[in-house]
């Protein structure tokens, strides 16, 4: 899989979300995604739930003729997203996008049942897509161990796991760095820390063994809290080859 190469890269990739919900604004920030350096595009389909078919099509195809890479996230309402339905929903949807835009892979909240999960694991590897396990967490930070557990658990059933948390003092972030670097160093699966909000921003651009598999920029105005700007990430990146 495409996506598992990037992930397993030195440096974090990179990926920008797509968030419109017309056809006209998602011509706009596709041709955005096209022209920065970011790598993935993360489509929130959560904020357009009523996308239609053809859109969808029209969307995987323009990311990925331009040699890029679709993560496709359904976000609930419960994580930050705008998704309020009931699970058979959420994994319908996933099931009808996925077959039209071909993303390369998914985000899949681990607070799902462990039928949906399968469900959608066995879809997702039917099409060469891989799939990502995630939790935020927009009050606190948890401690070491019990991110550790967490990070574990996931990585028993996805192909990548993810961790986003809220800081509240400069020691969690510090913590969400060890965090990271304990899961490059034991675990198989890559591994995706981040902090949310201003005293995350470090761990969105940390290098070496504190790097996330992933991390994620803005293209525009800030779409999440703590998120830099694709141009200053990736100039961040250039510094620290």
């Amino acid at each position: 899989m495409e996506f598992m190469k990037a992930m397993r890269a030195e440096l974090a990739a990179i990926a920008v979300p797509l968030t419109a919900n017309t056809a006209a604004a998602m011509q706009t920030q596709l041709q955005a995604f096209c022209q920065s350096p970011a790598q993935v595009a993360e489509w929130r389909v959560d904020a357009w739930p009523d996308v239609d078919d053809q859109t969808a099509a029209i969307i995987g195809t323009r990311v990925h003729a331009a040699g890029k890479l679709l993560l496709m996230t359904l976000r609930t309402h419960a994580e930050g997203g705008a998704f309020t339905g009931e699970e058979g929903e959420y994994v319908a949807m996933y099931s009808r996008l996925g077959h039209r835009a071909h993303p390369d892979a998914i985000d899949v909240t681990d607070i799902v049942s462990v039928t949906a999960r399968l469900l959608l694991l066995e879809q997702a590897h039917r099409h060469d897509c891989a799939v990502v396990a995630s939790h935020h967490d927009f009050q606190a930070t948890p401690i070491v161990v019990q991110a550790e557990a967490r990070l574990r658990a996931q990585a028993a059933w996805a192909d990548v796991v993810k961790l986003a948390a809220m800081p509240q003092e400069p020691a969690d972030t510090l913590n969400l760095l060890a965090i990271s670097a304990w899961a490059r160093a034991n675990l198989a699966k890559p591994a995706i820390v981040i902090g949310m909000g201003t005293l995350g921003q470090l761990t969105r651009i940390a290098a070496g063994p504190f790097a996330p598999a992933l991390t994620f920029a803005s293209l525009g105005a800030v779409r999440a809290s703590g998120q830099l700007s694709v141009a200053t990430v990736s100039a961040l990146q250039v510094e620290q080859k």
